[in-house]
């Protein structure tokens, strides 16, 4: 079996993979429990032949047992070949019965051919019992990010780990599913994330210039004594970059808008500029009619002066020219 696993991880150098798209997300499940794990990869279902393996972090994968196309029944291999493990050929879904702490792992499918691989997303089970609260490790915290990250930022993911008691070899990891949702997607390792751990201990996920496939989230497990507890999850969510297009279809909007508004302005000035005039120009006329009329009325009841004198002058008339103009 170390020779097959040898084998795939060599071929997967040489030949293209092929993972399904479909989700497959963590699976906990209690001890002495049973669970069924689907097997999904693209291609002509029930018409290939199928790989179960079964990997631990850090390891190789170990085949778990195969359902030939051409065999009447599955195959299991190593420490799976007991009742616990059953394969399915119609399904091509493994059943694991009785779980014991030793099954906690990652568990995928894979179809080999010459010219290519397709692995199913990975399910990692995780296995919970009561011997968990015997653990030194009490608390795994992973510290939410405040606000979205912006293209091209600098963030750090932080876990912080409670432990009751100093803790031998622990390991720290951080897994970000794959597109879909499923587990492990991306396994983050590093040195200074080995050693000890006493009381209260913060492990840090430094991401730099990040960008839109560093977008998803992240879970911080710690490894001790042979079991992985696990965090509730970081988000690292990317802030929506403004489409330029639209950035300037928008200024485009917006300067046809002013443009609008000022032709519109413009315009119900001029009319009302037109309007005053039209009014200026009939007060203007209506004040020479007027004007003209009361000159026509002062011209038709003036009177032309008389000399007095010849008035005064008859008057002033001799008696005796009077009297001799009168004739009896």
């Amino acid at each position: 079996m170390f020779i097959l696993s040898v084998f795939v991880s060599f071929w997967t150098l040489i030949a293209p993979v092929q993972t399904s798209g479909v989700s497959q997300p963590i699976l906990e499940a209690n001890i002495g429990a049973s669970v069924t794990l689907e097997c999904i990869v693209s291609g002509k279902d029930g018409h290939e032949s199928i790989t179960w393996f079964k990997q631990n972090i850090g390891q190789l994968p170990q085949v778990v047992g195969k359902i030939l196309l051409f065999m009447p029944k599955p195959f299991l291999y190593n420490g799976f070949n007991n009742s616990r493990f059953n394969l399915n050929k119609g399904s091509r879904s493994l059943a694991i019965a009785n779980i014991l702490p030793s099954d906690e792992g990652s568990y995928f499918c894979g179809k080999i051919t010459p010219f290519e691989i397709k692995f199913g997303n990975a399910t990692y089970l995780i296995v919970k019992g009561k011997n968990r609260l015997k653990d030194p490790i009490t608390e795994v915290i992973q510290v939410a990010l405040p606000d979205p990250v912006h293209p091209g930022d600098s963030e750090t993911l932080e876990c912080v780990v409670l432990a009751n008691s100093t803790t031998e070899d622990l390991r720290v990891f951080w897994f970000r599913p794959a597109s879909g949702g499923s587990h492990p997607g991306v396994i983050y390792t590093n040195k200074s994330w080995t050693g000890t751990c006493e009381g209260h201990c913060v492990y840090s996920l430094p991401k730099k210039d990040v960008n839109i496939s560093d977008a998803g989230t992240y879970y911080c497990g710690i490894a001790t004594s042979g079991q992985i507890l696990f965090g509730s999850g970081t988000a690292l969510v990317l802030a929506e970059r403004v489409n330029p297009m639209l950035v300037g279809l928008a200024v485009a909007l917006g300067c046809c808008g002013a443009a609008q508004t000022s032709c519109l302005v413009w315009l119900i000035c001029k009319m009302r500029n037109k309007q005053h005039i039209r009014d200026s120009n009939s007060n203007t006329g209506t004040r020479d009619q007027t004007e003209a009329a009361e000159g026509l009325n002062y011209a038709a009841l003036s009177f032309s002066k008389k000399d007095p004198r010849g008035r005064r002058a008859k008057r002033e008339l001799p008696p005796d020219a009077v009297y001799s103009a009168v004739n009896l």
